[in-house]
This record gives C-alpha cells, sequence and structure tokens, in this order.
C-alpha cells in the first residue's frame, strides 16, 4: 500500500457525504455564514483524525479482528459499514435521476455500480487503492479546474455582514461537519498499510471541501445556498472555458462519481473482509443485495430517506464515539495483558 493509495482513500472517504445533501443542510443551519463553520468544524476534526491515526497505528500491530476477533466491534463496523453502503447508493441514485439519467428506473440506475464493487471486492484494499489513485488524479484535476474558474464569480458582498448566525447554530453546523469529513475515515483504521500520515492527508482533502463551501456563498448568495438542493452542482453550471464553451457542468460533476464509487467500494469490502472465509461470496452477496434493495426503497420513498439523512451527522457522531471508544477499550485490556 503506498503513500498514494492511502491519500486517495482519504481524500475520496472525507469528501464522500458533502455531495449532494452535505452543503445544503449545513448552509439550512448556518446560513451564509456556514464558511466559519467550516473553518471550526476543520479544526476539531484535525484533533480527531490525529486520534483515529494513533488507533490505526496500534491497531496494526493487533489486528484483533482477524479470525474470531473481537465479535462485538466486528458487528459495530458490519453496521456501520452497511449504513454508509445505503447513504451512498442514496446520494448515488438521486444525483444520477436529478442530473445524469432523469428517466432511468432507480434499480437501472444502481445495479453497474452494484455490479462494479461486487467485482472490485473480490480483490483486495491493495487493488482498490490502485483504482483509487488513478481516479484521483482525474478528481483533482477536475476539482483544481472548476475552484481556479470559479474564484472569477464570487462576490465578496454575500458574505456580510458576518455572524448573522447565532453561536448554537454555527456551532451545530461544525459539529455536522465534523461528523461528514472524519466518520468515513474509520474505515481507514482497518486498512493495512504503514503509511499513517491521516492528518496530513485529511487536511490536503479537506481544503478542497472548504475551499467548495466558501465558493457557494460567494456565487449563489445567501438566498440561493437554501434553496437548491445540490449547490455544488448549481455552480458548475456558471463554468465557461475560453468563455465559450458552456455546460460543462456534467463533465466536472463526474468526479463527485469517483468520490460515491470509491466509498462504496471501500466500506462493502470492509463488510466482505469480516464475514466468514467459509461461504464468503454467498454472504457478501446477500448483504449486497440488501443495500440494494434499501437503497431502491429509499429512492422511492423520496421523503422518508430525507428525513432519515437529516439525522445521519448525529448517527455518525454516535458511531464515531461507540466504534473509537470500543477500539480504545479493547486496547488497553491488550495492552494490560
Amino acid at each position: 500500500m503506498t503513500k498514494r493509495m492511502t491519500f486517495s482513500y482519504v481524500y475520496f472517504l472525507t469528501r464522500v457525504f458533502f455531495i449532494g445533501f452535505g452543503f445544503s443542510f449545513l448552509f439550512n443551519i448556518a446560513g451564509k455564514d456556514a464558511w466559519i463553520s467550516f473553518i471550526i468544524g476543520n479544526l476539531l476534526s484535525m484533533l480527531l483524525v490525529t486520534y483515529i491515526a494513533k488507533i490505526k497505528k496500534k491497531y496494526q500491530t493487533v489486528n484483533f479482528l482477524k479470525e474470531e476477533g473481537h465479535i462485538p466491534l466486528k458487528i459495530l463496523i458490519g453496521i456501520f459499514s452497511t449504513i454508509v453502503a445505503i447513504e451512498i447508493l442514496f446520494i448515488f441514485q438521486t444525483l444520477a435521476s436529478n442530473f445524469f439519467l432523469v428517466q432511468s428506473p432507480h434499480w437501472f440506475i444502481l445495479l453497474p455500480a452494484l455490479l462494479l464493487v461486487f467485482r472490485i471486492c473480490q480483490k483486495s484494499f491493495t487493488t482498490i487503492g490502485r483504482v483509487g489513485t488513478i481516479l484521483m488524479y482525474i478528481s483533482l484535476f477536475m476539482v483544481i479546474i472548476a475552484l481556479i474558474t470559479l474564484t472569477g464569480y464570487v462576490k465578496t458582498e454575500h458574505f456580510l455582514p458576518v455572524m448573522t448566525t447565532d453561536i448554537p447554530h454555527i456551532i451545530q453546523a461544525s459539529l455536522y461537519y465534523m461528523a461528514y469529513s472524519t466518520a468515513p475515515l474509520i474505515f481507514m483504521i482497518l486498512i493495512p498499510n504503514t503509511d499513517n500520515n491521516l492528518p496530513k492527508y485529511y487536511f490536503l482533502a479537506n481544503l478542497t471541501i472548504i475551499i467548495m463551501g466558501i465558493l457557494i456563498i460567494g456565487i449563489l448568495g445567501p438566498d440561493l445556498i437554501n434553496i437548491y438542493r445540490y449547490p455544488e452542482y448549481m455552480i458548475l453550471k456558471v463554468i465557461k472555458i475560453l468563455n465559450f464553451i458552456e455546460k460543462v457542468e456534467n463533465i466536472f460533476a463526474i468526479a463527485t462519481l469517483f468520490d460515491l464509487f470509491m466509498v462504496l467500494s471501500i466500506s462493502m469490502n470492509s463488510i466482505k473482509e469480516k464475514l466468514p472465509k467459509k461461504k464468503q461470496n454467498i454472504w457478501f452477496s446477500l448483504i449486497l443485495l440488501f443495500v440494494f434493495g434499501v437503497s431502491i426503497f429509499f429512492g422511492i420513498h423520496y421523503s422518508l430517506a430525507l428525513q432519515i439523512y437529516y439525522y445521519l451527522p448525529v448517527i455518525l457522531l454516535i458511531f464515531i464515539i461507540l466504534i473509537l471508544t470500543a477500539f480504545t477499550i479493547k486496547l488497553k485490556r491488550i495492552k494490560k495483558e
């Protein structure tokens, strides 16, 4: 597992939950002052990611989840991975059905993604890392070009006056930002590699989120950021290449599909790795079909899925606390033994 592979993992895991609803939800809470929450959330997240890196370093020397291992922690990680996979598929089908495949049924949208994930999960985390490294370079190129191009459309008056949002809402948005950006990094504890520079990789990946969030506010303004469900997609509509090539938003939006595909692969592979070796493919196929079915159900009952998504940051925070506490207690017990 090379440093580039590790960075690709952190890059995609950090960004994924801001797609589709993440930015929109944070803007609904903190308004045009959400950029303050992004910065505070980043500072809080750096502390948490540093602790995750510390646990990962200790876990790599023990790996007590192998074989029979620590069953309660396996179950906890399994539930967390399943929730992440379902949410990723929900975001994927919502994004695709709204902008790419408007007339296509939900099962048709999800089926290719599931087949690809099933195939890549037959390999290892190293293989996923190789694919992720290639996709990361493409994604970074698109993201950097988009950010540079969009800078010229920012209006500073959209940020003024500052601090019109009350402190409790700014703090709430900061905690939710931390949940979105750090919860998926729990998977990094399970990925076997020797490079443990998670805080540095997280900070670099997080810069793309913060800059994008600031650009959304500066371009759309305080009113429109609370109207659009996909504000990060809507600002891409203003991009013009060489001042005459327009409607390139779908090309740049492909980068978001890379995020979704990679995190879906990582979460499902985390489930597969913890399944019994005997009849592993059968169990994995059943779980994949379950995730597929639940995602289609949420796609059909959109209002229900949307209500659940509003509670997602709280759910993520709970799993962060539970899983990191379980790892900490188990590692301390092992150290005493």
